[in-house]
């Protein structure tokens, strides 16, 4: 059977399966919140989970200070992401976004057939919203996907770019928060969200709470919104474990925080140390370092001392993007470097 031509091309996204002695390459969090495990009680597996994840979203409301009635939960971000474009977007409609981002925002406009069309961002990385505002007056879109801390580069938009560009536009313009809590907070679009009629804001519980392995994620916007994307939503599409373990961990929030702070103490000593090696270090408001390197083959090196992180191709050669680890596992990294780059030295 041929699928459809929008998938004979389609690039999936990439996930290495591999293991190693210390894995930085998919920005998670170590399981702070639950380390002696997980006790279920009074689960009722054997019926389908909660259609509407009511106590779910009311722990939410409770986090974020946002109704629930103008929330969605989702298997992670990424189902909601691609609810967005099978409800808003059909097929060769415009879908814009910065390039490089997330890369699920192409994936997922490829296969439901629409035209995405990438805002290149400047030579430092930054993104300007002054060029996104005039690539959506030229090309129209229904849809603008804006990640914000940005991945892979951990570029931070400032928020009044952010109303800017919701001024400036009649697209709908999803806010991808998935980092969000790894700066101060001051950038985040929650609060606005019932301001202007375009905007929904994407939050997850992969980073910050260090929950990849349930799949959790919501979406916030106004009850317009919220009513339509609940027409198209799969039914029961939340398991029962998914918001059981998300509710235990909303109720641990003062966790979360202290190893937010954490993560962003070892950042910047990650930074410090790098620097000292010769990389250049692109400023970063997300839970990883984006850096560039002229060591050769670094990827694969670093994979023979049993390090993981995540490399690019093409224009985006020689840039990598590095988890922040625990204290210990940040060490054994710039030790292996600094291993990598006497072996270099010697071989020349």
């Amino acid at each position: 059977m041929i699928p459809k031509p929008s998938i004979q091309s389609l690039k999936g996204y990439q996930v290495s399966d591999i293991k190693y002695e210390i894995q930085l390459d998919a920005n998670e969090s170590k399981n702070f919140l639950f380390p002696n495990g997980i006790v279920v009680n009074d689960l009722e597996i054997n019926l389908y989970p909660d259609n509407q994840a009511n106590v779910l979203r009311a722990e939410i409301s409770k986090y974020i200070g946002v109704d629930p009635k103008y929330i969605i939960e989702g298997n992670g971000s990424s189902e909601l992401l691609e609810l967005l474009v099978k409800t808003y977007v059909d097929k060769n409609e415009v879908i814009l976004s910065f390039e490089p981002s997330f890369s699920m925002y192409k994936i997922y406009s490829q296969i439901y057939s629409t035209s995405y069309i990438a805002v290149p961002s400047n030579k430092d990385f930054s993104l300007d919203i002054n060029l996104m505002i005039e690539y959506q007056k030229k090309y129209n879109p229904k849809l603008i996907f804006i990640c914000t801390p940005n991945n892979p580069t951990g570029y931070l938009i400032p928020k009044e770019d952010i109303i800017k560009l919701l001024e400036n536009t009649n697209a709908l313009v999803a806010v991808d928060e998935a980092y969000m809590e790894f700066t101060n907070g001051s950038s985040s679009m929650v609060n606005e969200f019932n301001q202007y009629n375009n905007l929904v804001i994407l939050r997850t519980m992969s980073k910050a709470f260090g929950l990849a392995g349930i799949r959790l994620g919501y979406l916030i916007a106004n009850f317009e919104i919220i009513n339509t994307l609940n027409k198209v939503k799969s039914p029961y599409h939340l398991n029962a474990l998914s918001q059981y373990v998300g509710i235990q961990a909303l109720q641990k929030k003062d966790l979360v925080q202290k190893n937010v702070f954490e993560v962003m103490m070892r950042r910047n000593l990650l930074e410090i140390e790098l620097s000292k090696l010769g990389f250049v270090i692109y400023p970063s408001f997300g839970n990883f370092l984006f850096v560039y390197s002229e060591i050769k083959n670094l990827l694969d090196l670093l994979k023979g001392k049993g390090i993981l992180i995540r490399g690019f191709s093409n224009e985006l050669s020689s840039y990598y993007r590095i988890t922040i680890g625990l204290i210990e596992e940040n060490e054994i990294l710039i030790s292996k470097l600094k291993e990598i780059i006497h072996e270099n030295i010697n071989n020349n």
